[in-house]
């Protein structure tokens, strides 16, 4: 397996952690076929979605701002509710979103409420394989499957990602349903543009 050395470097977890490449890197925002941990964890890879390029695709009526209630927000726009663990759920679909404190430093414990989480600023996002393990896209680089949710665990550095701080489930069949309306948008938008 090749070693992704630049993220192996900016998350010291990883190489012990263990993890996969599954797919080669898309190049920066705005490139054809580029797309970002949030449209990877959303399932939605041809759109480039908002966060962090301000002229990005969002879901409609969803607020662009980078807060941990935006991004519940959007998620729960796609069928997801929160959830009280990571653990693999035989009926449902999982993902994860990472955040890191203002002072990029960890925190003695996660706030329990959507009010603890005002000094925190999301960072990744990742989605649960149905095996139990997750995938992430890092950035514009490669996608990953990776073992543990502490493989991203960083602080001190401009591109850390913090933690693991909030897990979100949609039953399968919401998922299916979901796959089924993104197609039809992509129809909808090759043929209207």
């Amino acid at each position: 397996m090749p070693r992704l050395t630049l993220l192996e470097s900016i998350f010291p977890k990883l190489v012990a952690a263990g993890y996969e490449k599954t797919s080669d890197e898309t190049g920066p925002p705005n490139n054809p076929g580029s797309y970002n941990c949030i449209a990877w964890a959303a399932g939605d890879t041809h759109h480039g979605f908002w966060w962090p390029m301000p002229d990005g695709y969002w879901p409609g009526g969803i607020r662009r701002e980078s807060t941990i209630s935006c991004f519940i927000n959007t998620f729960r726009s796609l069928g997801y509710r929160i959830c009280e663990h990571s653990g693999r759920e035989i009926l449902y679909d999982k993902v994860v979103l990472y955040a890191i404190h203002k002072s990029y430093a960890p925190m003695p414990s996660i706030p329990k409420s959507l009010d603890g989480f005002k000094d925190w600023k999301p960072t990744h996002m990742a989605r649960q394989l149905s095996d139990g393990t997750w995938t992430s896209k890092c950035g514009w680089q490669e996608d990953i499957t990776h073992f543990t949710l502490d493989a991203f665990e960083s602080y001190w550095s401009p591109n850390a990602y913090g933690c693991a701080v909030l897990y979100m489930r949609r039953l399968v069949v919401v998922t299916v349903m979901v796959r089924i309306g993104q197609f039809l948008q992509r129809i909808y938008e090759a043929v209207f543009g």
